[in-house]
């Protein structure tokens, strides 16, 4: 099969799936879902990977200061995407709050899904709402 076709043949089921999508957004339903499920995997590493971030900043920035010491010279888009990058990890330590309340609030629990199910089953007899809010 020839490149041409190849490519052809790519960019037909690349826009058959693009439109399919509009129709039915199941992609973006699927990527969410599995962002949120993500996310709950890797909240308990969350002082690790933000500690690993400013350790490869701090590598960024050497090689950055080396390249220039060699002679070569920077290049703006390597320093503009470093630059980004930095204002990007400062916001994240900045926001970054452990999952605590303030002084005088209930602490933060998390849903255990058993308990939830018990608690609204034995109030069968009453109007209940679920309301589930995601700060994200």
């Amino acid at each position: 099969m020839k490149a041409g076709a190849l490519g052809s043949s790519a960019a037909a089921v690349a826009s058959a799936l693009a439109a399919f999508s509009c129709c039915l957004p199941l992609g973006p339903f699927l990527l969410a879902a599995g962002s949120a499920g993500a996310a709950g995997f890797v909240l308990p590493l969350q002082p690790y990977l933000i500690a690993f971030s400013v350790l490869m900043l701090a590598v960024g920035f050497v090689q950055a200061y080396r390249t220039r010491q060699c002679g070569r010279g920077r290049r703006v888009f390597n320093l503009t995407v470093l630059l980004c990058s930095t204002g990007l990890v400062a916001a994240m330590l900045f926001g970054y709050v452990p999952g605590s309340a303030p002084a005088g609030q209930p602490a933060v629990a998390a849903l255990q899904v058993a308990g939830f199910r018990e608690a609204f089953n034995r109030a069968a007899d009453r109007t209940r709402v679920v309301a589930l809010f995601s700060p994200t």
